[in-house]
């Protein structure tokens, strides 16, 4: 007699204990990320009305921009980010650091703003190395924009990829005068920063060079001078 088999069953419904967390933290999200937006939009609109007011005051003229300027340049981050966005894979990939970083310095130039010059070197040859692209990218973005960070003021700074045998090391330079004592330590103790973000975001550099079985110095060369380098295991060049 003909059977009758199942090739396929209902999903199994969540218990309602998980959909209400679910939901619990769908709405608190949502209100998160509402309540951000309205923080923002007001930010925006009293700085914009403030330099409207006192547009004869240069120096209130002159603070608002600077705040517009970095609201501006932390929106063009943000999209970019979530632009570069990747799939998750279930494996790595071999990624050329010299072809991420190149194709980065366009965004790098558009979002560390005016005060901060940058250079950069990249060897002719391939750089490679074994990891995630969108985790490596974000990697090199984080290093530079808390590179340029720790610098108060006008900065030079000079990003460079490196082949340095076994490791493949990507270097920040930082010149800036009055530049903090501390200001290198931070990157390998990110608790030492001086701000909640900060320290969010140095932890995630941290984070992301252990992943890729990296580790993350930084030295000073004189008071102006620092550099912070980042090196991973290298795969060789082809």
């Amino acid at each position: 007699m003909p059977q009758r088999i199942a090739v396929s069953s209902a999903a199994t419904p969540l218990p309602a204990t998980e959909v209400a967390r679910l939901e619990a933290l769908r709405r608190l999200s949502m209100g998160a990320a509402h309540a951000l937006n309205n923080a923002f939009t007001s930010v925006v609109g009293e700085a914009s009305f403030l330099r409207e007011e006192h547009k004869g005051d240069p120096a209130v003229v002159e603070a608002c921009d600077a705040i517009l300027r970095e609201l501006d340049r932390c929106t063009k981050l943000t999209r970019a980010l979530l632009a570069r966005r990747h799939p998750p894979q279930a494996g790595r990939d071999e990624v050329d650091l010299a072809r991420l970083v190149r194709d980065l310095v366009p965004l790098l130039r558009e979002t560390l703003g005016r005060q901060k010059e940058l250079a950069v070197q990249l060897p002719d040859d391939l750089v490679l190395v074994q990891g995630e692209a969108g985790a490596l990218e974000l990697l090199a973005l984080l290093l530079v924009h808390q590179g340029a960070d720790v610098a108060p003021g006008s900065a030079r700074l000079r990003l460079a990829v490196l082949p340095a045998g076994a490791t493949a090391r990507v270097e920040l330079e930082i010149e800036a005068d009055g530049l903090a004592d501390e200001a290198g330590r931070v990157f390998s103790q990110p608790d030492a920063a001086g701000d909640s973000l900060a320290r969010n975001q140095l932890a995630a550099l941290a984070e992301l060079v252990a992943r890729h079985g990296g580790r993350c110095s930084a030295r000073r060369e004189g008071a102006c001078h620092l550099v912070v380098a980042v090196e991973l295991p290298a795969l060789g060049a082809a």
